[in-house]
C-alpha cells in the first residue's frame, strides 16, 4: 500500500515537470508587443469635381393648346345635301381638295346652261345687226349716187330753163326726184347712226349675260364644299338628305398642325429670355403631354409675345405656335397634338456662360456647399443665380475641379477632417459588381 503511495506521487512530479516546461516554452515564444500610434480617420464621403458649362436657361410653364385656324363651314346656296364624304366625322382627317358635301347642283346646272343659251342668243343678234349695217352701207351708196344723178338731171334741166328750152313743169319734176333721193339716203343714214346706240345695247346685254353665267357658275361650285387644306373636322351639324338654306351652319374643321399654345409667363421668368428677340429668331420650345404610358413630345417656337401685362395673375401672355402636329419624340404613335389638350411648355431661354449647375441637396441653407481641401471640410457661401426644379445654377463662389460633397452631412463643422472617394470611382465599382 505504500508502494502505491510512491507511485503516483512519481506521476504527479512528472506532469508538473512537463507542465513547467510547456509554460516556459510559451513564455520565450510568445510575440513581442509593438507600440501603435492611433490614426485620425475622419468623416467617408463621397465628392465631385465641380465643372462649369455654358447652360441655356428653360423656362416652363402649361396651357391649352388651340387651333390657330378654325374654319366655320355655310351653306352659301340652298339644297338638298345630296352626298356626304365618309370622313366628315368629328376627329376624322380631311385632306386638302376633299369634297366634304355636294348640295344637289341640278337647279344651279340648269342656270348655267341657260345663261349660256342667253350668251349665244345675243351672238346671234349682234350678226343680225353687223349684217343690217352692211346691208344699211350698201344701201346709203346706191341712194347716194341715186341722188347724184338726180342732182344733175336738175342741174341740167335748170341750164335749158334758162334758154327756154324746157317747160317749167319738167324742172320740177326733177327737182321734186332729186329731193326724194335725199330724203331717201337721210334716212338710211339716220339708220345706220341707229346701229351704234343698238351695238352698244347687244354688248350691254351679252355682258350682263356673261356676269350672270359666272354667278351661275359660281352658285354651281358653291353647292360642292370641298377642304381648302389638310385638316381635322372638328364639329358636323348636318347629315346626307337634309335640306339647308344659304347661310346655315355646316360644322368646323381645323388646319392639321397649325396650332396655338398661350402660356403666361411670371414676371420673375422674363429675365431668361433672349435680349434680342426677333421674328425670324424666337425661342425654340418643347410640347409635352403626358400619360400614364409616357410623354409625348412635339417641336414648337414663341410666335409672338403679347403688348400688356395680366392684371388679374400679373404674367405676360405668350403665343407658341406649332406647325407640326406628329410626335418629335422617336416613337411611333397614333398620338397627335389636338386642341384642348393641356400640355407642359418649355421654352428655351438665353444661355448663360460658365456656370456651375448643382443638385438642390447639395446646396445648403440656401447659398452654402460643403467642400473637401486638404482632407478637410470647408463650408463656403456661393452666390446662386437661379433655382430651377431639382437644380441650382451657381455663378460665383466656386472654382473649376473643386471638390464638391455629395454624401448627406448630419452636423457639419468648418475644418472637420474627412475621408472621400471621387464619384466617378463609386460608379466604376458599381458597374464591377454588377458586372
Amino acid at each position: 500500500m505504500e508502494k502505491g503511495y510512491k507511485h503516483k506521487a512519481v506521476r504527479i512530479i512528472v506532469v508538473l515537470v512537463l507542465a513547467l516546461t510547456v509554460y516556459g516554452l510559451l513564455i520565450t515564444l510568445r510575440p513581442k508587443a509593438e507600440r501603435q500610434v492611433k490614426t485620425e480617420t475622419g468623416f467617408f464621403v463621397e465628392v465631385l469635381p465641380a465643372q462649369a458649362k455654358d447652360v441655356n436657361m428653360m423656362i416652363e410653364t402649361y396651357g391649352t393648346v388651340k387651333a390657330r385656324d378654325i374654319l366655320k363651314l355655310v351653306a352659301q346656296v340652298r339644297g338638298q345635301i345630296v352626298d356626304m364624304h365618309s370622313s366628315f366625322e368629328e376627329g376624322n382627317f380631311i385632306p386638302k381638295g376633299t369634297v366634304m358635301m355636294i348640295i344637289d347642283q341640278r337647279t344651279y346646272q340648269l342656270e348655267v346652261d341657260r345663261r349660256k343659251v342667253q350668251i349665244d342668243q345675243t351672238g346671234a343678234e349682234f350678226k343680225r345687226l353687223n349684217q343690217e349695217i352692211q346691208n344699211l352701207k350698201a344701201s346709203i351708196k346706191i341712194a347716194k349716187a341715186d341722188a347724184d344723178l338726180a342732182q344733175k338731171e336738175f342741174l341740167r334741166l335748170k341750164k335749158l330753163m334758162s334758154k327756154n328750152v324746157v317747160a317749167q313743169t319738167k324742172l320740177d319734176q326733177a327737182e321734186q326726184r332729186y329731193l326724194a333721193s335725199l330724203e331717201r339716203m337721210q334716212g338710211l343714214e339716220n339708220q345706220l347712226a341707229l346701229t351704234g346706240p343698238l351695238r352698244e345695247q347687244l354688248e350691254a346685254k351679252r355682258n350682263m349675260a356673261r356676269v350672270q353665267l359666272r354667278q351661275a357658275e359660281l352658285d354651281l361650285e358653291r353647292a360642292s364644299i370641298a377642304a381648302p387644306f389638310d385638316g381635322w373636322v372638328m364639329k358636323k351639324a348636318v347629315e346626307a338628305g337634309q335640306h339647308v338654306n344659304s347661310g346655315q351652319y355646316l360644322g368646323e374643321i381645323y388646319s392639321a398642325g397649325a396650332l396655338d399654345i398661350e402660356v403666361h409667363l411670371p414676371v420673375k421668368d422674363l429675365k431668361w429670355l433672349p435680349s434680342d428677340l426677333k421674328p425670324d429668331k424666337m425661342p425654340e420650345v418643347d410640347i409635352i403631354f403626358s400619360t400614364v404610358e409616357g410623354s409625348y413630345i412635339w417641336k414648337g417656337r414663341v410666335a409672338r409675345m403679347k403688348a400688356q401685362i395680366d392684371e388679374r395673375t400679373r404674367t405676360l401672355p405668350v403665343v407658341v405656335e406649332v406647325n407640326e402636329h406628329k410626335v418629335a419624340a422617336g416613337r411611333q404613335s397614333i398620338m397627335v397634338l389636338r386642341p384642348g389638350m393641356f400640355v407642359a411648355v418649355k421654352i428655351k431661354g438665353s444661355e448663360i456662360k460658365q456656370v456651375f449647375v448643382l443638385p438642390r441637396y447639395m446646396v445648403h441653407n440656401e447659398n452654402v456647399v460643403y467642400l473637401v481641401n486638404e482632407n478637410r471640410l470647408e463650408i463656403r457661401p456661393v452666390s446662386v443665380l437661379r433655382r430651377y426644379k431639382d437644380s441650382v445654377f451657381i455663378e460665383r463662389g466656386l472654382a473649376e475641379g473643386e471638390l464638391l460633397i455629395k454624401s448627406p452631412i448630419s452636423s457639419a463643422v468648418d475644418g472637420m477632417p474627412v475621408r472621400y472617394i471621387q464619384e466617378s470611382e463609386v460608379r466604376r465599382r458599381k458597374k464591377e459588381d454588377g458586372d
